[in-house]
């Protein structure tokens, strides 16, 4: 079987004894990649139409997410690796001379085998320091080679919040910001019956709601450049 990496926790199927979920794919961001892409309008339109419009180079990739379920469309055709899965780098390992040949992103080095260990290992060092883009002001960890990388950082209860509602709003528009909060079940310093909320507290939940939205509307805005969690 092939060997597959992913930058982060791809998703699994069936009970997670470890974190006694049904559904242990809530906790992959790349099921939130698709939940978000099925509210892009846009993308459903290019769906509908067979894969032609603005999207249809989307499309080719990530296909209609919208006539099955995430574990089928995940797994058919190894969807879900073609997209997301890293590039596996060279192995640390001894080249033959003649088997040497350019790659990007790999220095080849002649080590004089005579010469002590701590030696070798100073001057490996400070090859490493002048070569390594993590020594150019570049960010050290590893850079994402995956057809669509995650971009920025990645929260998946934040994720979730998002999705709950902006869902919630659209399915009930007639709900005010805070009622949608409170149906979501985002926490404030009250019980669960809703007259108990003090003005303030509406305010408070309102504000939050408001923010989860218009993140969740840019992060759906997103796939149009096949971006996300786009935020900005």
């Amino acid at each position: 079987m092939k060997k597959v990496k992913f930058a982060y926790q791809h998703p699994t199927f069936g009970r997670s004894a470890k974190q006694k979920l049904l559904q242990p794919y809530l906790n992959s961001v790349y099921y939130y990649w698709w939940e978000f892409l099925r509210l892009n309008a846009e993308y459903r339109r290019c769906c509908e139409r067979g894969g032609e419009g603005k999207l249809a180079s989307l499309y080719k990739d990530f296909g209609d997410v919208y006539s099955v379920d995430f574990k089928t469309w995940w797994q058919t055709g190894d969807k879900g690796a073609y997209l997301f899965a890293e590039k596996l780098p060279p192995s640390f390992s001894v080249v033959p001379v003649e088997e040497i040949e350019a790659q990007k992103d790999v220095l080849y080095l002649r080590m004089p085998l005579s010469l002590p260990k701590r030696f070798l290992s100073q001057e490996f060092q400070k090859i490493l320091k002048n070569h390594h883009p993590g020594s150019r002001g570049k960010r050290t960890n590893v850079q994402s080679t995956a057809r669509y990388p995650v971009k920025g950082h990645v929260d998946i209860d934040s994720l979730a919040k998002c999705l709950r509602v902006y869902t919630m709003k659209q399915e009930f528009p007639e709900l005010t910001l805070w009622q949608v909060g409170h149906r979501c079940g985002l926490k404030t310093s009250f019980g669960s019956d809703p007259s108990l909320l003090h003005t303030d507290d509406k305010f408070v939940l309102a504000n939050m709601v408001s923010r989860l939205i218009k993140r969740a509307r840019r992060m759906v805005a997103g796939f149009a450049e096949g971006k996300f969690p786009a935020t900005t």
